[in-house]
């Protein structure tokens, strides 16, 4: 995603004048990257497709609320992201991650107690879906900075102006994120491989 800050601007602006045109284009630029956002946060599929689109509805509702000196892509996260941990919330979920085998069906998943033998090597696929899960077992928190950081590659900045807390939070909590993933990828026998902080 090419993120144009002018051209956001000008379509919020065509959006207040009930422009339904910017609209759609405003939900085509950045539907992936909000449902990624999402699903990375919110195991569940529907329910991360139901946010998802609460994500759209509440920003297109409070665009008259938005700042164009800010980003809107960092404004639009900010909502996902807050609907996620409110999700979190009302459903008092505990953080058991639910992961996709590959027959389709979810299933708990558990770190193994056991550290695969020398020699043991893993494809790419297995080597990302244990990745995958491991960060799905991050608490809310982490899980969010690491999302944000990885999957949608923003900088520290606009990590803190999405989830509105100071610089140096987010650069501890993706730090202690990355120490709680490598304690679970090396109890699995995997390599570690952010080596930012």
């Amino acid at each position: 995603m090419t993120e144009d800050p002018r051209e956001d601007r000008d379509l919020v602006l065509r959006c207040l004048k009930n422009d339904q045109a910017a609209y759609r284009r405003l939900l085509e630029k950045y539907r992936r990257p909000v449902y990624g956002i999402v699903r990375r946060m919110i195991p569940d599929d529907e329910d991360a497709r139901d946010l998802s689109q609460e994500s759209f509805i509440r920003a297109f509702r409070s665009l008259d609320q938005f700042d164009p000196e800010r980003r809107f892509s960092s404004w639009l996260f900010r909502i996902a992201h807050n609907l996620c941990i409110d999700h979190y919330r009302r459903r008092k979920l505990d953080t058991v991650p639910m992961v996709r085998r590959d027959d389709g069906e979810e299933s708990t998943w558990d770190l193994p107690d056991t550290t695969p033998g020398p020699g043991m090597e893993f494809s790419d696929r297995e080597r990302g879906r244990r990745l995958l899960a491991a960060v799905e077992s991050l608490p809310p928190a982490y899980r969010s900075v690491i999302v944000l950081r990885h999957q949608q590659g923003l900088a520290y900045e606009e990590i803190a102006e999405v989830m509105e807390l100071p610089l140096g939070t987010i650069k501890a909590r993706i730090h202690r994120a990355h120490r709680l993933l490598k304690e679970k990828l090396v109890r699995q026998g995997l390599d570690w491989l952010p080596e930012e902080s």
